[in-house]
């Protein structure tokens, strides 16, 4: 007899991520959330496409950030901690022996990528000044904005960050380059004349936000801005061209503050002309904005090239996350499609061989193969046939509306499993964050939870939402609690019109982030909803101005949609739910980590504080130790109670 899908699941499900090729193996990673440890793990492995035997590579006990297979194939790279809990270069020959440490840096390795012949490695590292050490209390020293970030907190600013190069038979690394700002290491030519890097042109000016893409002659070290072009633009290297006379980018040139569409660009290195091929045009940016709880550790490759002319790249578009073949040139051609998220993706040496790992409503991962010739597909690996095969899964009934001003909605509806679905039920309206996210058709634990538990889930992709162009994105923008609010009761109304089984008194509303900030604005707008629980949200715009890690310029891209706009008191005041909490009638659990720095647990004080005082049912729960991300990357025990007490909450009313 099937089981129903429960919180315990979270240790049960495996994902798939970084397919890679060489010959007839097809190299990835299987993460899983350990239980015992209380800990994410990631483990390397082989499969034989011949045998389907599986070979498992790296040290005992290793969990792999992230790997590499060398240009030649005769060895993989891969990132983990060594003993001192710093992250080293690992280096795993695949013609025999064990893998070794290439580096034993004392601050460890941030990235690293291949040289183009295979004789060693380029990577990226940060060192910082040796400390006296001291049982006395420091005070900590703040110039620079911004000050702090989620997921490290306050940011250090003595770091000094190098390019390096070190061959993997050598001791001793070579310093290329050396700056007191960050940058990213993002492509290498196959030609070896040229790393591709992104860093910021003006890095400690607060006021300006563009991520320049450079080219780094690597004989001579010359650093070329080849994105200068473009006033505000935000870019990274995807991939060169074989012989190394083009670079794919991924960007956009931010004509509107934080909604303007990514796309693939391309810069011709002979010419030194950067170009928008556009080919991402309402598709939008990558595999990581789908909004989801199971996958871990993505490469999130967003280009790699399959002839001179030709290249695969992902696109999201209603919901869906495919591979798309598409030329320099603008052409656009889908390649791997469907009802699903191809959430990660490698073109084979024979350059028409793609390994790609995705998922679905009810699958939770899946490593497939795919042949841009034969345009033949294949099920190579799922860690999770057996799981699938003894637990109730829901699919998702997919609809659109139309919302008040004529504008179409798309939403998908999680309906009961059974018998059960027969019944009168209860019901959440699931609010996703962002509001430059999307849910899609992919797979999402705790939505089986919620309905395994007897909930019809409701999710809605309001205005403000990725994948379906700019204007729909947009939409959000300077009308914050509007439209979207709009969107959202109106999606509702539809559902309740689709399954009569769902009792509309026992209606239940929950969100994080932007999704937090929409619960609340609920909260205070309508009492049509029998419980409410919020996450990491956002309550006052005004504070959230300036203890967010991103509040000081968000604010005034979302709210007032301009650059560097300053702050707007009264119009913040006004988009915040914190002014209406005289109105407010729901009871409410307020979920929130001590350590959000998006979302400052400040918000999650100032709105339980108030909806006290006006005596307003409500729980505030604080989770020590976590981040903005504790559902999706948190302590697995943590987001165990976290989905626990959202169950018992809405079950208590």
């Amino acid at each position: 007899m099937a089981e129903p899908v429960q919180t315990k699941d979270l240790f049960a499900i495996k994902t798939l991520s970084q397919p890679s090729m060489a010959g007839q193996t097809v190299f990835f990673l299987e993460n899983r959330v350990d239980e015992e440890t209380n800990t994410y793990i990631a483990e390397l492995k082989g499969l034989d496409l011949r045998t389907r035997r599986q070979v498992r590579y790296g040290l005992p006990n290793q969990s792999i950030r992230q790997y590499a297979l060398a240009p030649d194939g005769s060895a993989l790279l891969y990132l983990a901690q060594d003993a001192k809990k710093h992250v080293q270069i690992y280096i795993q020959p695949l013609t025999g022996g064990s893998p070794y440490a290439l580096t034993a840096l004392p601050d460890g390795v941030d990235s690293a990528q291949w040289r183009a012949d295979s004789a060693g490695v380029y990577f990226t590292n940060t060192s910082y000044p040796q400390k006296k050490a001291t049982k006395l209390l420091q005070p900590k020293v703040i110039t620079r904005l911004p000050f702090q970030m989620n997921g490290e907190g306050v940011l250090r600013e003595d770091g000094t960050h190098h390019l390096q190069y070190l061959a993997i038979t050598g001791k001793m690394p070579k310093e290329l380059l050396s700056r007191p700002d960050d940058f990213g290491l993002d492509a290498v030519d196959p030609s070896g004349r040229f790393l591709a890097l992104s860093a910021s042109p003006d890095p400690f000016n607060p006021k300006d936000f563009r991520t320049g893409t450079y080219l780094f002659e690597i004989a001579t070290r010359n650093l070329t801005w080849i994105t200068e072009s473009q006033e505000h633009g935000e870019f990274i290297g995807a991939a060169f061209s074989e012989d190394g006379t083009g670079l794919l980018l991924w960007g956009t040139d931010n004509h509107a503050p934080n909604v303007a569409e990514h796309h693939i660009w391309y810069y011709d290195i002979e010419e030194q002309k950067l170009t928008d091929t556009a080919v991402n045009h309402h598709l939008e940016e990558g595999p990581g904005e789908i909004v989801a709880d199971t996958q871990q550790k993505l490469s999130e490759r967003m280009a790699q090239y399959i002839t001179a002319d030709y290249f695969l790249t992902p696109g999201f578009s209603h919901g869906r996350i495919a591979l798309y073949e598409a030329s320099t040139n603008g052409e656009l051609r889908e390649a791997v499609g469907g009802d699903r998220h191809v959430t990660d993706y490698f073109v084979g040496p024979d350059q028409h061989t793609v390994v790609f790992t995705y998922s679905d409503i009810e699958t939770p991962s899946v490593l497939a193969v795919y042949d841009l010739i034969s345009e033949d597909e294949k099920d190579l690996y799922n860690p999770n046939t057996s799981w699938e095969n003894h637990h109730t899964i829901s699919g998702a009934e997919a609809f659109t509306f139309k919302s008040d001003d004529d504008l179409t909605v798309e939403g998908w509806y999680m309906k009961l499993v059974g018998q059960a679905a027969e019944k009168k039920h209860p019901a959440i309206l699931y609010i996703h964050g962002g509001p430059l996210a999307a849910f899609g058709y992919t797979f999402f634990h705790e939505m089986q939870v919620l309905t395994s538990a007897g909930y019809g889930v409701i999710l809605i992709n309001p205005r403000g939402s990725l994948s379906y162009g700019e204007d729909f994105a947009a939409g959000v923008i300077g009308a914050y609690g509007q439209g979207d609010y709009a969107d959202l009761m109106n999606g509702l109304d539809d559902v309740l019109k689709r399954d009569k089984q769902i009792d509309p008194k026992k209606l239940y509303v929950c969100g994080g982030s932007y999704g937090g900030f929409m619960t609340n604005w609920v909260e205070t707008h309508t009492d049509r909803f029998a419980a409410a629980v919020t996450m990491r949200s956002i309550a006052n715009w005004v504070s959230m101005y300036g203890n967010s890690d991103i509040g000081y310029f968000f604010n005034a891209w979302e709210l007032q949609g301009e650059w560097n706009a300053p702050i707007d008191p009264k119009k913040y005041w006004a988009f915040s739910p914190l002014a209406y909490v005289d109105k407010a009638k729901t009871p409410i659990l307020i979920l929130h980590s001590e350590e959000d720095h998006r979302c400052p647990i400040g918000q999650g004080e100032e709105f339980y504080t108030s909806l006290k005082l006006h005596d307003v049912e409500t729980e505030f729960v604080r989770y020590p130790g976590s981040n903005h991300e504790l559902s999706r990357s948190g302590f697995p025990n943590l987001r165990i109670d976290r989905m626990t007490r959202i169950m018992d909450w809405f079950g208590k009313h």
